[in-house]
C-alpha cells in the first residue's frame, strides 16, 4: 500500500451504537427517542485489517476512538481493534468513552490490551445523583468499578466532566474523589450548546418535558455567549460575516489527521463527518432551526466528496485523489470549518 506517510492520526468512530441518552447529542431527540439515522453502524476486526494495514499502524503517531454518535465500546471488536493495533504499532493509543458497558473483567483486558503510550477518558459528570440528569442510560456505581478494573491493572484512566448548574457546587468535592480513585486528572467542561438559552428541555422517549437543564451559573465554569441564538439563526448574513472575517487553521492539516467513522467514510475531521451524516431536525427548538442550517452549509460544501468510503476505495488511493486534496483546500471555509479552528 502506498500510504502517505504525513498522515500520522487517526480518529476513529468504532460504532454509531450507544446505551446512553444525553439529551444534548444528535443521536436522539433531546434525551429522548432515538433518530432513525443512528445505531445501526459498527466497525469490526475484519473491516479494520482491510482498510487499515500494518504498514499504516507503523507510521501512526496517535489512533484513537471517539466519534459523533456512538461510544466506541460498545462495538463488538473494540478490545480486539485495540489489541491489532498494539500489537503492531507503538502509537499512542486514547478511547473516549461514558464507561457504562462491560464487565470489569473486559476493562481489566482492555489495560492489557493497551499497554504502552495510553489514556482512556471517562464522561463522568458528577456524582450518582448528578451523573445521571445528563448522562441518561448510564449507571454512575458502575462506571467507577469499570473504571477502578482498568486503573488497577495499570490502565491510564482520566475524567471529563461537563458543568451545568445542578453540579457546580459539587465540583471540588468531586475532583477529589476521581483522584482519590486514581484517575489522573479532572478536566471540567461547560457546553456551548446552550448558547444563550437559560434552559434546555429534557424529554422521555415520547415526547413528554421531564426537566430542564440549565447552564452553570458560577465562575469559573460561567459562559458568556455574544452572539444569541435568535439572531444567529434567523440572520444568515452573522455567520457570512464571521467567516469572511476569520482565519481559519485546520486540525486536520496541522494534526496530519483523518476521521473515518463507522460507515467506513473518510473525512477530515469529526465535525464534517458529524454534518455529513446529520438529517433534519423537527424545529420546535430554536437551536434546531440554527443546527439544520449548520449542516445544510456542510453539505453544500463537501456533498460531492461522500464517495471516499473504504468500502468501495482503499485508504492510500482516497489520500492521494483529488477530491481529498480539495476537501483541504484552505480557501474553502464553511461554517463548520470556521467554528472549530478559528485560528
Amino acid at each position: 500500500m502506498r500510504y502517505p506517510r504525513n498522515y500520522t492520526s487517526i480518529h476513529i468512530e468504532l460504532t454509531d451504537k450507544c446505551q446512553a441518552s444525553c439529551p444534548m447529542c444528535a443521536r436522539n431527540y433531546n434525551g429522548g427517542a432515538e433518530r432513525p439515522f443512528v445505531g445501526q453502524s459498527e466497525i469490526t476486526l475484519e473491516d479494520f485489517k482491510r482498510w487499515v494495514d500494518v504498514e499504516i499502524l507503523e507510521n501512526l503517531y496517535y489512533f484513537y476512538a471517539c466519534g459523533n454518535y456512538g461510544d466506541p465500546i460498545i462495538a463488538k471488536d473494540c478490545l480486539e481493534i485495540f489489541r491489532y493495533v498494539r500489537e503492531n504499532s507503538d502509537t499512542r493509543l486514547s478511547i473516549h468513552t461514558n464507561g457504562g458497558a462491560r464487565n470489569t473483567k473486559w476493562w481489566h483486558d482492555l489495560a492489557d490490551a493497551m499497554r504502552g503510550d495510553h489514556e482512556v477518558t471517562f464522561g463522568i459528570d458528577g456524582f450518582a445523583d448528578s451523573h445521571v440528569l445528563y448522562r441518561r442510560g448510564t449507571d454512575y456505581n458502575k462506571i467507577i468499578d469499570n473504571a477502578k478494573a482498568f486503573i488497577d491493572n495499570g490502565g491510564y484512566a482520566t475524567v471529563d466532566t461537563l458543568i451545568f448548574k445542578h453540579n457546580e457546587d459539587e465540583a471540588k468535592a468531586f475532583e477529589e474523589e476521581m483522584l482519590r480513585i486514581g484517575f489522573k486528572s479532572v478536566n471540567f467542561k461547560s457546553t456551548q450548546r446552550f448558547y444563550d438559552m437559560d434552559k434546555f428541555p429534557v424529554q422521555d422517549t415520547k415526547g413528554n418535558l421531564e426537566y430542564y437543564l440549565e447552564p452553570p451559573t458560577k465562575e469559573p465554569f460561567k459562559r458568556m455567549n455574544f452572539l444569541k441564538l435568535e439572531d444567529i439563526s434567523k440572520d444568515i448574513s452573522i455567520w457570512e460575516n464571521i467567516v469572511a472575517t476569520t482565519n481559519v487553521d485546520p486540525k486536520c492539516m496541522n494534526k496530519n489527521e483523518i476521521y473515518i467513522d463507522s460507515r467506513g467514510n473518510v473525512l477530515p475531521c469529526c465535525w464534517v463527518g458529524s454534518d455529513m451524516l446529520e438529517e433534519p431536525l423537527d424545529v420546535s427548538l430554536t437551536i434546531h432551526n440554527l443546527r439544520n442550517k449548520l449542516v445544510d452549509n456542510t453539505k453544500e460544501h463537501f456533498g460531492k466528496f461522500t464517495g471516499l468510503n473504504l468500502n468501495d476505495l482503499p485508504l492510500d488511493y482516497i489520500l492521494e485523489s483529488e477530491a481529498w486534496a480539495l476537501l483541504h483546500d484552505k480557501d474553502i471555509k464553511p461554517w463548520i470549518c470556521t467554528k472549530n479552528c478559528s485560528a
